[in-house]
């Protein structure tokens, strides 16, 4: 078979509350502290003759669900309603093509990257394979580190957090730093680094993620304190955008740099690859410009001796950084309840697994649907 077509897009808007975390609170800033849950916009790609292709895309501290399903209905639907459902390569580009204007990142890729993930999901669903194996099958099982840490965290809320994960047989953690305005009552970032070495030794894999919060001098003299704790990356020191001094900072600090979560397409990934502004590539699954365009960026990684990692998304993420040589781990957040999904996403000795069906195996469970989805 080599024609399926497209017969509809069906757009289902959520909000998913936080999965119960060990530690108090779910944020990356203070100002997400009161964060009622996680927006999804869900879609699924109906065909004339097979499958239907499941994607989404998410975002925290953000209502904007409402303008992603419009801008997909409106503008994104119509393209490709009607086309070869095994052709994503031709869809992507039927939806990127008139709409470049606003696809320089933001709402609108992240709108293209839900229909994307549902059309590879149908490619993979026809084939009989796993999207992993599809996409090149390097490895079914991928590390995870587990990700958390906010700065507005107690000591104590912190060293919980950690000890979750490692009880959970997960060897690495990643903690937020720079954040100086939530730090009264806190330790400093010194202080809280040297905690979570001495309570975990030498052979726990730290990471320390800044959140964009520093200029180029202070990310270098941040560096040099990181590297007295062995800490394995500097993730996103200075603003995103501003890949030039990305590069400065990777190119001065004793660190390996790690960014790409708020990076968008194989463009951004070739300048920060050119560059030598990262030494880890973070694209999010559901931002980037999803499967079609992370291969691209992973064959990037594989072509500059890079290491391959996702922000989030843990449940898509084994798919898409097992299937490849430079695929490093995948963060493990626990962002969504369990319900959330018909398959089980938790690690097991610190290692997800991709499954082992048809598809990417992402299928929003009934129950999740009816609990969660908002209705106009």
């Amino acid at each position: 078979m080599t024609a399926m077509k497209i017969t509809s897009v069906e757009i289902v808007p959520l909000l998913v509350p936080f999965a119960d975390s060990p530690a108090r609170q779910f944020a990356s800033s203070p100002t997400q502290r009161d964060n009622p849950g996680i927006l999804v916009t869900a879609v699924y790609v109906h065909t004339d003759s097979g499958p239907t292709g499941f994607g989404y895309t998410s975002q925290i501290g953000s209502k904007a669900a409402p303008a992603i399903a419009a801008y997909i209905r409106e503008e994104l639907a119509p393209t490709i309603v009607g086309a070869n459902a095994l052709a994503p390569e031709a869809l992507w580009q039927r939806m990127w093509g008139p709409n470049k204007s606003r696809m320089r990142g933001g709402l609108g890729v992240q709108a293209l990257s839900a229909l994307d993930i549902a059309c590879w999901d149908i490619v993979a669903k026809v084939a009989g394979l796993p999207l992993w194996s599809i996409l090149g099958g390097f490895q079914r099982d991928v590390p995870v580190y587990g990700s958390g840490g906010t700065p507005n965290y107690l000591d104590a809320e912190l060293l919980k957090e950690c000890t979750y994960f490692a009880n959970a047989g997960i060897t690495s953690y990643k903690f937020k730093i720079g954040d100086s305005s939530v730090y009264e009552g806190h330790s400093s970032d010194a202080d809280r680094i040297a905690m979570l070495r001495k309570e975990f030794g030498g052979d726990f894999t730290l990471y320390a993620d800044a959140n964009q919060r520093y200029t180029v001098s202070q990310a270098i003299e941040a560096s040099k304190m990181l590297a007295d704790f062995d800490i394995a990356w500097f993730e996103e020191p200075v603003l995103c955008d501003l890949l030039s001094d990305l590069a400065t900072v990777a190119a001065a600090s004793p660190v390996p740099v790690a960014a790409g979560e708020n990076n968008y397409m194989r463009w951004e990934f070739r300048e920060m690859c050119t560059k030598r502004a990262a030494s880890f590539l973070q694209p999010d699954p559901v931002l980037c410009g999803e499967i079609t365009e992370f291969r691209k960026i992973a064959h990037l990684a594989d072509a500059f001796g890079l290491s391959l990692c996702t922000h989030l998304c843990h449940e898509l993420g084994a798919s898409l950084v097992g299937a490849f040589p430079s695929g490093h781990s995948c963060e493990y957040y626990m962002q969504f309840p369990t319900e959330m999904w018909t398959n089980d996403f938790i690690p097991l000795n610190g290692r997800v697994t991709a499954p082992d069906v048809p598809g990417h195996g992402l299928e929003l469970s009934d129950a999740a649907r009816s609990r969660y989805g908002l209705h106009p």
